[in-house]
């Protein structure tokens, strides 16, 4: 999660876990900052669907056009270790639809269709 970024971000990783060859996806059209300085992701042109685990075996799916792939330059000095190093992100893109509990050891994310069905009884 990072509250920071406004937009979510697979990472290459995740990416070629999942099948998909990151080579074949163009280049997005701006460029993006992140550990590793300035560089341009690749877009996956389809509609991801995130699903996310509710209660009493639900799920929660959020659907979005267009999905970023963060995919280090293939020039970049050790590019392998920030392959494996750099994670995806959850933006505020999709941390939106959600409210968000913090605690010690655990964070709680509730869809804010839930959350303001609960509002609305109380």
């Amino acid at each position: 999660m990072d509250t920071g970024s406004g937009f979510s971000a697979l990472s290459e990783k995740d990416a070629i876990l999942m099948g998909i060859d990151c080579s074949t996806l163009p280049l997005s059209k701006r460029e993006a900052i992140g550990f590793g300085g300035f560089f341009r992701s690749r877009l996956l042109n389809t509609e991801v669907q995130l699903i996310f685990p509710a209660t009493d075996n639900e799920e929660y799916r959020i659907s979005q056009s267009g999905f970023l792939v963060i995919c280090p330059p293939q020039d970049a000095p050790k590019r392998e270790e920030l392959v494996a190093l750099t994670p995806s992100v959850l933006g505020m893109d999709i941390l939106s639809k959600f409210d968000i509990y913090i605690y010690q050891k655990r964070v709680e994310l509730i869809p804010r269709d839930v959350s303001d069905k609960f509002s609305e009884g109380l």
